[in-house]
């Protein structure tokens, strides 16, 4: 019987270097007053926010700034950020920054329109209500990595929940109403990005485009678009970390990024994930980081399970063997060949400062707060593969 599946991209994507210019142009068609929404540390990033105020009050915007958003975006943030919106009566929403600020933006643009608190809409809530509206969202990613500007998904953390409420809850509020209506890429706001930051985010792109290859949602369209990115990772990281400049190199990934995104949009993302969420909200590490080292863990994992499709990535990447098992070992290795190239760990070193029972934390956050990866997964997921899953990744120092 044939496989039946859904794909759905609501966003409207401009891609092109410089497009950042003409961002009052697009704003301007939702209304006068725009809420930019943007991080509170600015270093590096002062030129870009100007660029866009620039841009928008040239449209005879009005901008009215929230600039608050840290690496791991809060979710009391959202509120604060809503009552901001209403008190000046906006009509959009402007996510500039990185997936943590487009993720604020969203959840900010989602409960303008749906009466609750954040966690009322969080998965790790039994409870949960959907996302099923907002007001005009435009998301300005200025890194190459989450996809977030055409996602249907906030990840928030969230403080005092869960079976550990002293420790942070990395949850995601889902729903079609979180789909930006316009996604601005512009590969030369990534232009320059430090080679660490590059690395994670492209490691991050890739590992969610593989993902979307072996959920059990993957669709065919999704495959196309996951393959496209692996493609385009593998081709241009490299280039873009020796060449900082290279707008070529940024476009690759950027594009990559914005693949990736649409690809795990309809099909969600798998167990590389849920270690990665869990390892960022228990030892507060940054999301592109901890992905790029529990992601080929994951696959390691996976690898016997899902030959075909990771043999059929090893080939649009033109890496080929005789065998589908031969070649998906090979895809593998060198994906994880890549990752030491640009400086990424394979390890987490466990810090001295984590709590004793920090591996029973790992696991109930990652069946907690990301059920939909455990269970997307093609393999069972329980607490016993968690666990080892985590001992595999993580080190003590």
């Amino acid at each position: 019987m044939l496989k039946t599946w859904t794909f759905h991209l609501p966003t409207l994507v401009r891609f092109g270097p410089g497009m950042i210019r003409k961002l009052g142009e697009f704003a301007q068609e939702f209304g006068w007053n725009a809420l930019l929404v943007g991080y509170k540390d600015q270093k590096g990033m002062e030129d870009v926010y100007q660029r866009a105020q620039r841009s928008l009050r040239q449209a005879r915007m009005h901008v009215f700034s929230f600039f608050e958003v840290g690496p791991e975006p809060e979710a009391d943030l959202v509120p604060r950020g809503v009552e901001l919106y209403k008190k000046n009566r906006c009509e959009v929403v402007i996510g500039l920054g990185g997936g943590s600020v487009l993720d604020v933006a969203k959840a900010i643009a989602a409960l303008i329109k749906m009466e609750g608190e954040p966690w009322d809409f969080a998965n790790a809530n039994e409870g949960h209500r959907r996302i099923t509206e907002s007001v005009p969202m435009i998301a300005v990613p200025t890194t190459a990595g989450t996809g977030s500007e055409v996602t249907a998904i906030s990840v928030l953390t969230f403080r005092g929940k869960g079976s550990f409420p002293d420790s942070p809850l990395k949850a995601g509020l889902v729903g079609e109403g979180l789909h930006p209506k316009i996604a601005l890429v512009d590969p030369e706001l990534t232009l320059g990005k430090p080679a660490n930051v590059t690395a994670a985010c492209a490691a991050d792109a890739l590992l969610q485009a593989i993902e979307a290859c072996l959920s059990r949602m993957a669709n065919p369209f999704s495959t196309v678009l996951a393959g496209h990115t692996a493609c385009l990772v593998f081709r241009s990281l490299k280039k873009a970390i020796a060449e900082p400049q290279d707008i070529n190199a940024r476009a690759d990934l950027a594009l990559a990024a914005c693949m990736s995104g649409t690809a795990y949009d309809t099909t969600g993302l798998t167990i590389g994930h849920a270690l990665a969420q869990a390892l960022g909200a228990v030892f507060n590490i940054p999301h592109g980081l901890a992905v790029a080292i529990a992601g080929p863990v994951a696959l390691r994992f996976l690898q016997q399970a899902c030959p075909g499709p990771l043999a059929e990535l090893g080939r649009q990447c033109h890496i080929l063997a005789e065998a589908p098992e031969q070649q998906a070992a090979m895809f593998l290795d060198a994906l994880e060949n890549l990752f030491r190239d640009v400086g990424l760990p394979d390890k987490l070193t466990v810090p001295p400062s984590a709590p004793g029972n920090y591996l029973d934390r790992l696991v109930r956050h990652a069946l907690e707060a990301t059920p939909e990866a455990c269970t997307l997964t093609p393999v069972k997921v329980d607490e016993n593969v968690l666990r080892e899953l985590f001992q595999k990744v993580l080190t003590t120092g």
